[in-house]
């Protein structure tokens, strides 16, 4: 096959006045094994799509490019720019994600791997689905009481999906994902080899098999590896934080033959570790011999008074970098002590109606949070303040399954001939389907129209399943006073060990109905509780006003990577909410110190940090105290770089 070399005083090499010096070096320097450390808004993506119009100028075929991005959208984008720099046709160029890549090659060779070449490709409910079938023919086999609290089949998924990603092992893999399910652990082994036996009847893969087979199919096969490695003179892979061992892996085998790979990324920014994504992969690639690094450090984002304080807060274990500002000057980062979430929530929608005054758009606003539930005070606050927002992190609170779950039981305590309500309580209960649940919201109705206490009455008739249970627990609940207490019942009764049997994200879900605690303790009416809850979900103003003005963005600092705004609120920074309770407990708080990065440096030109002394009002849950002490990134900020507020 014929080999390309550059050459630099043949081409026209007249795009690169576009770069600056540090963008240059790293699209002309870099030859051989290299990466590119990319500070936040340094322009890493023009980096890549300059690198690509290089290797072009210089000879290099299109065919023997590739490029491996995180998104469709990134992909496009790169070849795009790349097109309209040098003119080129690049159909030729194999881009696009990881999966997209992979699946490429498996075509190809897929009966190396054990499969057909007209495979089916799964999408993430279609493979939940077929886990559901593999885990209830296996159940099938088991009592009613083994079957009670086995795992669901979303959580099933999350460990499946963690051990292929990572290459651990499933008891590695339980531990991370959900210790709780240990014990079960032949028992999950034995499902997870029915649904690879499903598959493969099938000829259908999962996103997570069309990673793991080209692992498989180059680690295995080393005429294809060194085939294909040959083919690629040049490999470019864009957030190369973010890769999995996986990923890594594959990279390392296709750069075997002629060693050309520019990997991009920012170890700092690195946060889905919950996906098996590692950054010591950029700590590993660093300590190849021979491998040069790049560093391009100019912010072209964000104001010099927000720049300072980037730099002061990169994370600990990172590669060093300091950013350069070119926008100079600007108002400091601001840092508020409020007194609780309300006091907090009526800050940032006071400062945001002052902003929208002084000329910002809404659309140019946005709040960010560690976790969605830490936005429920203040959706109900911007709500009332008539600020139209979008919520790019999770469903509005009362739109999201467990919490309606939850207050489908108020809502039977303030309305028995709520049907729907009933319904949707009764089939949380094992042994209760469709049918009987019909029968019992018919009954209640039925016993509300005789003028009798349905409570009472249904306590005298039987079902099968948990029925009892279900009822003992509305007849305690309805005893109660506040709505607080009564949400707090639903949850120890049962609640909590129903979700965490039925969610990998239980713990934020519990965070969710304990923040909903707190919001629901300040009522001393069940009925204005529900009503106002009600009132926040009022999408018909929502629309009018949208359709006006744009929206503020709230989302969790993990929805907002690669996302900027003119104004940023980073709300919560409170020890056992930001950094996480369960990295403090656990002694994880390298992520959380990345997360915070990634929180900052989204601000063009304001940033507002603010923090609550109370913190939660309600500390315990069950035998759990919400921790309020330890890491507090506020102790870490320099007090000369940010001006200090405080709410009165």
């Amino acid at each position: 096959m014929k080999e390309y070399r550059i050459r630099p005083r043949e081409a026209n090499l007249s795009f690169l006045e576009d770069l600056d010096e540090e963008q240059r070096r790293a699209v002309v320097e870099s030859e051989g094994r290299c990466i590119v450390i990319a500070g936040p808004g340094s322009g890493k993506t023009r980096v890549i799509t300059y690198k690509i119009a290089y290797l072009l100028a210089n000879g290099v075929d299109p065919s023997r490019i590739l490029l491996v991005t995180f998104t469709r959208a990134a992909a496009r984008e790169m070849v795009e720019r790349a097109k309209a720099v040098t003119g080129r046709e690049l159909s030729e160029m194999l881009a696009g994600t990881f999966h997209h890549v992979c699946n490429h090659f498996l075509r190809k060779y897929a009966p190396y791997v054990g499969l057909e070449r007209n495979y089916s490709i799964l999408d993430r409910e279609d493979a939940e689905s077929l886990m559901r079938h593999a885990r209830s023919k296996y159940l099938e086999r088991k009592s009613k009481e083994e079957r009670k609290n086995f795992p669901q089949p979303s959580v099933l998924m999350a460990i499946y999906s963690y051990m292929k990603n990572t290459l651990k092992s499933l008891r590695e893999s339980i531990v991370v994902k959900n210790p709780k399910f240990l014990d079960l652990k032949e028992e999950i082994s034995e499902i997870f080899d029915l649904y690879e036996q499903e598959k493969r009847s099938q000829n259908v893969v999962d996103y997570e098999d069309l990673l793991f087979y080209a692992y498989r199919l180059f680690e295995e096969n080393k005429e294809i590896r060194d085939r294909e490695a040959e083919r690629f003179l040049w490999i470019l892979v864009d957030e190369f934080q973010d890769t999995n061992y996986v990923q890594y892996k594959i990279v390392e085998h296709l750069s075997s033959k002629h060693g050309n790979i520019l990997a991009v990324g920012d170890d700092a920014q690195s946060i889905y570790s919950f996906r098996g994504a590692r950054y010591e992969n950029v700590e590993d690639f660093i300590r190849v011999p021979g491998t040069k690094i790049f560093k391009i450090q100019t912010n072209y984002r964000s104001t010099e008074s927000i720049v300072k304080f980037i730099n002061a807060m990169l994370p600990r274990k990172s590669v060093p970098k300091e950013l350069k500002p070119v926008k100079k000057d600007g108002m400091k980062p601001v840092v508020v002590k409020t007194w609780d979430r309300y006091e907090e929530a009526r800050f940032v929608s006071q400062r945001i109606l002052e902003l929208i005054e002084e000329g910002f758009k809404p659309e140019e606003i946005a709040v960010l949070y560690r976790s969605h539930s830490h936005s429920l005070e203040l959706q109900m606050e911007l709500v009332r303040s008539r600020i139209d927002f979008r919520v790019l992190s999770g469903p509005r609170f009362t739109e999201s399954a467990h919490v309606k779950d939850v207050l489908s039981f108020l809502r039977i305590v303030q309305n028995p001939r709520d049907k729907s309500a009933w319904l949707r309580a009764a089939k949380l209960f094992y042994g209760i389907g469709d049918r009987t649940a019909s029968k019992i919201a018919d009954l209640a109705s039925a016993y509300v129209e005789e003028g009798l206490d349905p409570f009472q009455e249904l306590k005298k008739v039987s079902f099968s399943g948990e029925y009892s249970r279900f009822i003992d627990i509305l007849d305690q609940i309805r005893k109660l006073d506040s709505p607080g207490e009564m949400i707090e019942r639903v949850l120890s009764s049962f609640y909590s060990e129903y979700l965490e049997a039925r969610y990998p994200d239980f713990r934020e879900r519990e965070m969710d109905l304990e923040r909903l605690v707190e919001i629901a303790s300040r009522y001393t009416s069940l009925e204005s509780f529900l009503t106002d809850l009600a009132v926040t979900e009022n999408v018909e103003i929502e629309r009018e006003i949208s359709q006006k003005e744009g929206k503020v963005t709230l989302t969790t600092v993990h929805q907002a990577k690669g996302l900027e705004w003119r104004v940023v609120f980073v709300i919560s920074v409170n020890p056992g909410d930001f950094p996480n309770y369960f990295a403090i407990s656990e002694g994880n708080l390298d992520e959380e110190e990345r997360i915070f990065y990634v929180a900052i440096t989204r601000a063009k030109e304001q940033l507002y940090i603010s923090y609550q002394v109370t913190g939660t009002s309600y500390p315990y849950r069950g035998n759990r105290f919400i921790m309020r002490s330890g890491e507090n990134f506020i102790d870490r900020i320099p007090l000369e770089l940010v001006e200090f507020w405080e709410v009165k």
